[in-house]
């Protein structure tokens, strides 16, 4: 007889004392009474032995009962032993504390474990849904299969500084138990600046960003939006490292400066914010967008846990107590100027499919450089290839001594970079600078490989931390390629088809999609198959195609160009339909009798012409004509 009391959704493992008394072998088959419990189906007592026989019990219902388990051996008689159980419901699962800024969220994992036989059905209920938010794309009931795992994500959005009420109890529930329970909590944290928002113009063309925000607390709020390019805040304590983000500059501005101050927002309101940037001058520009959040009532915010800020952050917050006037947030804001189009014609590089061509590429940068008197560091810079998208700006608050260019390629779209990004090689063979005109002059060699005919541009893109960007377009332009083979088809009949068939591989070691078509200006007696499908690898036979044609007309040459084209090929082949050829006619019976066989038979009679001759006295009165008579002499 055993007494066990069990958790549930918790497995346990109970040990059953077996003993063999006999000096034979005794082999014993276990039976349970549930599927709730298990172990070993079979068991092997060596003579004399004593062991321990484990089992696993894994509950899947609340609530007190009555198992067993049943020895049988071979041989001797049956024992059993007597199960009391009571299972209670899960204990509550206290989950790590949670800290995010305000105004963000983080995410935490609910485990969800179902170690018994049955499928669990769960039903939630979440006593704080404002600051807990369950996964909305979550299926309702959560279904949980049996000996298996759900992960369920919860998101905290934090709505107070500190802790004040922001716990949570989220319960599940099933047929199998009315409770589950797992407490959450977190803590609102002081706002961090924000990532760097990045935003390009034209030269004298204005450009705009809207900076999204959300009021996260549970009550009516004032609201003002400044740019420290135009006012730097008084009551906010702003880090060293921001001071260049605090210059004055007309670059920048809010689109609606008057709604900008001082308007009310309701709890979990939201209001975009636009901010225009129009720069004159080749020039990084910088500034940082504060949100100022009041109370509408005009009491200060409360700050529960301000015993555990360190002295860094307080002094940062600018407080002494538990208390704030203000809450802010920064948005920090690059304004990256760019240079107008050169009015020069661009430049064009032509060649033919599956043909190399190579070609210098000359380009001028205009700004503001070196000043009136620059010194020698001034008029140093490097050009380099852009390896990293973005990686220039990140954490910039000071800008380097030396200029620093990064050049790359720009395409159309992403379907044009992944047909092109191959084909095309571009690198810098020199560079030199012209300080009375503020100008930088670069001559790029640009390698132009293309594998199909095609059409595109392609931007030079040349960007300066500290200056801005420069684009210059250069128009790629590829021919088709020569033929790659002449396919002649003889006719069999008229309105019958000719066919003949060729392998193509991929270039690849994998297969390729391909399409198969006719140029315009093909005639179309033509056809081909497949006109779609896939090239096997090289190292295969290749995928069988065939063309032909039908032809409508006697004696007349059909022509077409057959197109193949992969994503990175494209062939060409001049197809000839030719008419039927004509064979001489051998051992044919003619159907006229072309022998004389009147006159055949008669001995041919042998005249001497010479002799005649001599008799001749006159001819006719015209020698011209050749038709009168002879007279001879007798």
């Amino acid at each position: 007889l055993f007494f066990i009391c069990v958790i549930m959704n918790n497995t346990i493992c109970l040990e059953i004392p077996l003993t063999n008394p006999k000096n034979e072998v005794m082999h014993l088959e276990p039976q349970f009474t549930c599927e709730e419990l298990s172990g070993y189906q079979k068991v092997t007592l060596n003579p004399l032995e004593c062991t321990s026989y484990v089992i696993r019990y894994s509950p899947a219902t609340t609530g007190y009962k009555n198992e067993s388990i049943i020895f049988q051996p071979e041989a001797d008689e049956e024992f059993w032993y007597l199960l009391k159980l009571t299972v209670d419901v899960p204990k509550p699962t206290i989950l790590p504390e949670l800290k995010c800024d305000l105004g963000k969220y983080v995410s935490q994992i609910i485990p969800l474990v179902n170690p018994t036989h049955e499928t669990l059905e769960l039903k939630e209920t979440n006593d704080n849904p404002e600051n807990f938010v369950m996964d909305s794309g979550r299926p309702s009931p959560l279904i949980i299969t049996p000996h298996s795992t759900k992960e369920l994500t919860i998101r905290f959005y934090p709505s107070m500084l500190g802790r004040a009420d922001q716990q949570a109890c989220i319960n599940f529930q099933c047929s199998q138990f009315k409770e589950w329970k797992f407490y959450l909590s977190g803590v609102g944290l002081f706002p961090k600046p924000l990532k760097t928002e990045r935003i390009t113009a034209s030269i004298e063309l204005h450009s705009s960003i809207i900076l999204p925000f959300k009021n996260p607390t549970k009550e009516n709020v004032f609201v003002d939006v400044v740019l420290t390019s135009q006012h730097r805040p008084r009551h906010l304590v702003i880090d060293h490292c921001w001071d260049s983000f605090m210059e004055e500059t007309s670059a920048f501005r809010l689109s609606t400066v008057n709604q900008m101050q001082g308007f009310e927002l309701p709890p979990n309101g939201n209001v975009e914010i636009p901010v225009l940037f129009m720069p004159q001058i080749m020039k990084l520009h910088k500034t940082i967008a504060i949100v100022q959040m009041r109370r509408a009532n005009r009491k200060k915010w409360p700050i529960d846990n301000f015993n555990e800020l360190d002295v860094d952050t307080q002094r940062t917050l600018g407080i002494e107590s538990g208390e704030i006037r203000s809450i802010y947030w920064m948005h920090p804001i690059l304004g990256i100027p760019q240079a107008p189009f050169p009015r020069c014609p661009q430049a064009v590089i032509k060649c033919q499919s599956r043909k190399r061509a190579e070609e210098n590429v000359e380009v001028t940068l205009y700004g503001d450089f070196f000043g009136e008197d620059p010194d020698a560091d001034l008029t140093e810079f490097s050009v380099n290839p852009k390896r990293y998208k973005y990686k220039s700006y990140d954490g910039i608050h000071e800008l380097p001594i030396k200029r620093e260019f990064e050049y790359e390629i720009e395409f159309e779209s992403e379907t044009v970079k992944t047909s092109l990004e191959s084909c095309i090689a571009l690198y810098l063979i020199k560079k030199t600078c012209n300080v009375k005109d503020e100008a930088i002059t670069m001559i790029f060699n640009v390698i132009f490989t293309p594998m199909k005919p095609m059409r595109s541009q392609i931007m030079l893109k040349i960007e300066c931390i500290k200056d801005g960007v420069w684009k210059f377009p250069i128009m790629l332009v590829a021919t088709d390629p020569d033929i790659d083979d002449v396919i002649d088809i003889e006719g069999i009949g008229l309105f019958k088809e000719s066919a003949v068939d060729f392998r193509l591989t991929s270039h690849t070691g994998h297969s390729e999609p391909f399409t198969a078509y006719f140029l315009p200006g093909s005639d179309p007696e033509f056809f081909v198959r497949p006109q779609a499908g896939e090239l096997l690898p090289f190292h295969t036979k290749g995928t069988l195609i065939t063309v032909g044609f039908i032809p409508q007309m006697y004696s007349k040459t059909y022509k077409a160009t057959l197109v193949v084209q992969t994503a990175d090929m494209y062939w060409m082949y001049n197809i000839n339909g030719l008419p039927q050829g004509s064979a001489p006619i051998m051992n044919v019976k003619p159907k006229v009798d072309t022998f004389n066989r009147k006159y055949n038979p008669k001995p041919p009679r042998r005249r001497n012409y010479i002799r005649e001759n001599a008799k001749v006295v006159r001819t006719g009165t015209s020698s011209n004509n050749k038709e009168c008579d002879l007279i001879y002499s007798l």
